[in-house]
């Protein structure tokens, strides 16, 4: 793709390095960018059911972090409800008996763990980023806002310096790549701008 094209013409177009090189240092750098501000483009919903007795319903294999968990219906009531994390130490402690109504959940293996265990069918939905699958094709696209590609471009061209040898160019690349990074919104940002979530000062009232 354009990504890796250009990360092999930023660094001089070296014939030593291979096709397969260039592209594991820019999917490298797309990983690592992703993680650090995963964007609206890797949120991902799940639904699942529970039943009886069971809790431990399995988290999707391309679960990143973690973002809500919380019911959709409770019963035959629809309702929802967002469950809070708990700490395993005092989840395991207090026990997941007596079944009941889950108000709770624990993150373990590969497995969520809801507390205290379910006492009946519960509708799940669970909102989460999802790893960035790697960039393979040619046409292939990173699933990060589009101000986001320059950012994974430099941090690129930063690793192939860095893999050539080439340290003092790679420093320089990385600086290019935290200034630009510093200088981009997160989603969390762009949510906050976009909202009613201002603050004022109110003025005192005149005492004369």
């Amino acid at each position: 793709n354009d990504l890796l094209s250009h990360a092999t013409a930023r660094i001089g177009r070296r014939s030593d390095l291979a096709a397969s090189t260039v592209s594991f240092y820019v999917n490298q750098a797309y990983q690592e960018i992703a993680q650090a501000e995963p964007g609206a483009l890797l949120e991902t919903i799940v639904v699942s059911s529970t039943t009886s007795g069971e809790n431990r319903p399995s988290l999707p294999a391309n679960m990143m972090e973690l973002i809500n968990l919380s019911w959709l219906t409770t019963n035959a009531v629809a309702s929802g409800q967002t469950l809070r994390r708990a700490g395993l130490e005092r989840c395991d402690s207090a026990g997941f008996l007596p079944l009941a109504k889950p108000q709770e959940y624990v993150l373990f293996s590969n497995w969520v763990e809801l507390w205290p265990s379910p006492d009946s069918a519960y509708s799940l939905q669970l909102r989460y980023y999802a790893y960035p699958s790697d960039m393979t094709l040619g046409t292939a696209v990173p699933s990060l806002a589009s101000e986001w590609r320059p950012a994974i471009l430099y941090l690129a061209e930063a690793f192939l310096h860095e893999y050539v040898g080439n340290d003092l160019e790679g420093a320089s690349a990385r600086a290019r790549y935290a200034g630009l990074a510093t200088s981009l919104k997160g989603i969390a940002a762009r949510r906050q701008a976009s909202s009613d979530m201002r603050a004022s000062l109110p003025l005192r009232p005149s005492r004369y």
